[in-house]
């Protein structure tokens, strides 16, 4: 989090809400002033590359009856109404993390929602059963792939990710500006053992796939390359990476984003489930006023690349 506000210029704000003595949630927040409009948002703006975060609750919340569930959210829900009230945002939004989905006490405060969604593949079931659920087409390429001698390894050069990744946020369709090659260097050097960067290589030791990864709990596909060869290098990496997680113990993949078509159709070949989380937002008339000059002025150009992070 601190990384993160270095390198974004929000102010990271780590609050803890008690019940008692009882420390029961943890809500990270990131705020700023920008022309004026005071944004709050968790997480913090997309080039972060922080895909949720939100307030999160204590071990203790999954295993309690549901009325003390009940109870401990609106303690929760109460101090964050508290909070923001004094923070006096224009524009806040909060992306939860997959699978929290008791948002009612938000909804009755008039709180705007959006569903997102990721996929899980599920690691428990023998892997020649988890390659059996994979399409014909992906257990063909795969095949094919195998009998050529490609090789992947973990690396500590961030080079060609960061190419790589540098050149999907400049997708026309995306069009951001890219947090500092220096924010991906902090973050690896911070958590060795937590993020991961592999790369796969043809027999003529060319690159023809990258993987970033987060390995905490759930071995996710954090950040991918687009396809770099003719060959199924990224198939392939995920597969070589499925059975890493496999052996090391970890119970499900996550494999995010499941919310653009033209990579849906690639990510659903290795037959995931759908998992959702949802977003909750809410604006004053300035937020508002922000929102629609986003949307009618600001929709191209250099006024886009500034202001799409804040207001996607």
């Amino acid at each position: 989090m601190k990384i993160t506000e270095k390198h974004t210029g929000f102010r990271f704000l780590p609050y803890g809400i008690f019940k008692g003595n009882e420390l029961i949630s943890v809500f990270p927040l990131f705020q700023k002033q920008m022309h004026g409009i005071n944004l709050l948002l968790s997480p913090p703006p997309l080039q972060s590359v922080i895909p949720y975060l939100g307030f999160i609750m204590g071990r203790r919340y999954e295993t309690a009856k549901q009325s003390k569930k009940e109870s401990m959210l609106a303690n929760v829900a109460q101090d964050i109404e508290g909070e923001f009230a004094a923070l006096a945002p224009n524009y806040l939004a909060m992306t939860l993390i997959p699978g929290f989905i008791d948002i009612r006490r938000f909804l009755g405060e008039g709180y705007d929602t959006r569903v997102h969604f990721s996929y899980l593949i599920d690691l428990k079931p023998p892997l020649q059963e988890i390659q059996g659920g994979f399409s014909s087409n992906l257990r063909t390429k795969l095949r094919k792939v195998e009998k050529s001698g490609y090789r992947f390894e973990k690396s500590t050069d961030i080079s060609i990710f960061y190419s790589t990744v540098a050149g999907r946020f400049s997708d026309p369709d995306m069009n951001v500006p890219m947090i500092s090659r220096a924010y991906f260097e902090d973050l690896f050097r911070a958590y060795p053992d937590e993020l991961g960067l592999y790369y796969l290589y043809d027999t003529e030791g060319a690159v023809t796939g990258v993987q970033a990864t987060q390995e905490y709990k759930v071995f996710t596909l954090w950040m991918g390359a687009p396809k770099m060869t003719a060959m199924p290098g990224n198939e392939f990496l995920q597969w070589l990476l499925l059975q890493q997680a496999k052996n090391e113990g970890y119970e499900q993949m996550e494999n995010l984003g499941a919310n653009n078509e033209n990579l849906n159709l690639f990510k659903s070949k290795f037959n995931p489930s759908l998992t959702l989380y949802l977003e909750l937002s809410r604006q004053d008339l300035i937020g508002r006023v922000a929102r629609w000059a986003y949307s009618t002025i600001a929709s191209k150009g250099p006024v886009k690349r500034k202001v799409l992070p804040y207001f996607g």
